[in-house]
């Protein structure tokens, strides 16, 4: 886990990297006249479904942020340390799928890769949604430090 948490330009990074990367490979892989590699619609379903199943598991720190529970320290770290495996995760497959889509996108016309493409920036949107859970879970996980000032004004410990 990151003690400051992940930042939005770290999985940014990671997305233009792993994508750059990806869109070269399979520029290459095409150019070789090699088929283009295959991915199923149902790639991106299951990524917008880890994704919903991220934000129901920090749903528990939403409702404890709140007040309206308690949560043990050691579950609040796992569902801190899923939320940032979840955002990395899904920014390397986000940028190896967007980057297949743009490899395939200048042969859109040709022996059906438009579809393919697509099929490649649909994968490519689920894994950007499962990001985005990753990075709201994590927003739900962080310590207000008023608590820990007002406790230490007040004498308490």
């Amino acid at each position: 886990m990151l003690d400051r948490g992940l930042r939005l330009s770290t999985v940014a990074t990671v997305v233009a990297a792993a994508g750059v990367l990806s869109w070269a490979g399979g520029r290459w892989w095409i150019a070789g006249g090699h088929a283009p590699m295959r991915v199923g619609w149902l790639a991106g379903v299951l990524l917008l479904g880890m994704g919903l199943v991220v934000v129901a598991a920090g749903r528990r720190m939403w409702r404890m942020r709140r007040g309206q529970g308690h949560v043990e320290p050691l579950v609040a770290a796992r569902v801190l340390g899923l939320a940032q495996a979840s955002a990395l995760t899904g920014a390397v497959i986000a940028g190896l799928d967007l980057g297949q889509a743009l490899a395939l996108a200048p042969d859109a016309g040709f022996a059906g890769r438009g579809g393919l493409a697509l099929r490649w920036a649909v994968g490519g949107a689920g894994a950007l949604a499962l990001v985005a859970a990753g990075l709201l879970v994590q927003s739900w996980c962080r310590l207000d430090d008023d608590d820990d000032e007002d406790q230490s004004r007040s004498g308490v410990s």
